[in-house]
């Protein structure tokens, strides 16, 4: 586990996985929503693995889902406000 230290309010420290440290970064890189197959392209990460670091992101507010209308089984996500905002700093 690795805790992220937000850059405005040191004394909230958040607790997440190294593996949705991970999908945070890589949602940081991308400025579109991204879908689970895609985000499992790029990390080295199991599917089961990458829904579970998107649990955690989206139970701290880092990240939202939308829905894809073009097929509505699959989901994109995306920075939330929350992350963009703050800018939060990892330490271990």
């Amino acid at each position: 586990m690795v805790y992220l230290n937000p850059v405005i309010h040191s004394e909230q420290r958040v607790r997440i996985s190294r593996s949705a440290v991970a999908v945070l970064e890589l949602l940081e890189t991308k400025n579109t929503p991204i879908a689970v197959r895609e985000i499992k392209q790029e990390l080295p990460y199991s599917e089961r693995t990458i829904h579970y670091a998107l649990n955690q992101l989206r139970e701290e507010s880092f990240i939202k889902r939308n829905s894809n209308f073009e097929d509505l089984r699959e989901s994109r996500y995306l920075l939330a406000a929350r992350a963009a905002l703050f800018g939060f700093r990892l330490t271990l």
